[in-house]
């Protein structure tokens, strides 16, 4: 279980990344406010969610066995979201994730 807890950590260190990196890209070019960018990423994590649940069903779907459960899912993901988005003050700054380099 600690090998998945791992790559599970990696790859939403990834995609916090790369998604920091390109909200930040997107409102210096487009002059967008972050909450318009933020409803922008928002909906194309949907359109991403949409792809992959189409391309997981029908008689040509994904061998991987994930079937989409449109409801479920979407309380996942707003679950996820929430959690996310709750402010956790922090007691000891040397626990805090590295945001960025100097």
């Amino acid at each position: 279980m600690v090998e998945i807890e791992r790559r599970q950590d990696e790859a939403q260190d990834q995609l916090r990344i790369t998604i920091m990196n390109e909200f930040c890209r997107i409102m210096g070019r487009s002059g967008l406010p972050p909450m318009a960018v933020m409803r922008l990423a928002a909906r194309a994590v949907g359109e991403v969610y949409r792809e992959v649940a189409d391309s997981h069903s029908g008689p040509n779907a994904c061998p991987c066995n994930w079937r989409p459960n449109e409801r479920a899912d979407t309380d996942m993901l707003c679950t996820a979201l929430m959690a996310a988005i709750r402010y956790k003050p922090v007691a000891d700054l040397r626990t805090m994730r590295i945001a960025g380099s100097a």
